[in-house]
């Protein structure tokens, strides 16, 4: 009985090791840490499907009405939590630690997400896209960050929408900084490190 058991568990021990490993995104400390997964040229590491979640969860009678209850869903179910550095959590970690915390970024990141994989089935990637500016004080230079999601309306239009709040904005959606899952534009002070 011994040998069968050592057996057993030398056999599992070995299925173990050749199996993928399936794990949630950990949080990215630092732009040392983040800058390199956007040089890629994509966001992927940040926005991602959540397992388990419909591709219809966000759906309603338009895109427009189903992008604001997904919207309405992060104000209401995130507690705004400023980061000590910068740390930035991937959508599907995000959506399944309760309770949901962060700061504008982590916001935009899990509403980029499901804008793009859970709302009426997913909004196209050049149409959907999380924003980052610098904010400047004149005399003081940079004094802060500020993270949203640009959205291109389904009949023209560009808006911007501040996750905090649920709130849509017409208007120019473009920060320094944009990406999403596929691809990475600009992107300035961020990504050339200084």
């Amino acid at each position: 009985m011994k040998r069968i058991s050592i057996a057993i568990f030398a056999m599992l021990a070995m299925l173990m090791a050749f199996l993928p490993v399936v794990a949630l995104a950990d949080n990215y400390e630092g732009w040392d840490a983040i800058r390199p997964l956007l040089k890629d040229g994509a966001g992927d590491e940040f926005i991602r499907p959540i397992l388990g979640l419909s591709p219809y969860e966000f759906s309603a009678s338009s895109e427009f009405d189903a992008v604001q209850a997904a919207a309405s869903w992060i104000s209401t179910n995130m507690t705004y939590e400023a980061d000590v550095g910068e740390v930035w959590t991937s959508s599907d970690q995000q959506y399944v630690e309760v309770p949901r915390r962060g700061d504008c970024e982590d916001y935009s990141i899990l509403l980029c997400a499901l804008l793009r994989f859970h709302t009426q089935g997913g909004i196209p990637p050049d149409r959907v896209w999380v924003s980052a500016n610098l904010v400047t004080q004149p005399g003081e230079g940079v004094v802060a960050a500020h993270a949203w999601v640009g959205y291109k309306l389904e009949v023209g239009g560009l808006a911007y929408i501040e996750p905090q709040t649920g709130i849509m904005y017409r208007g120019r959606p473009h920060g320094m900084l944009n990406f999403n899952d596929q691809w990475v534009k600009g992107g300035g002070k961020y990504l050339a490190g200084h």
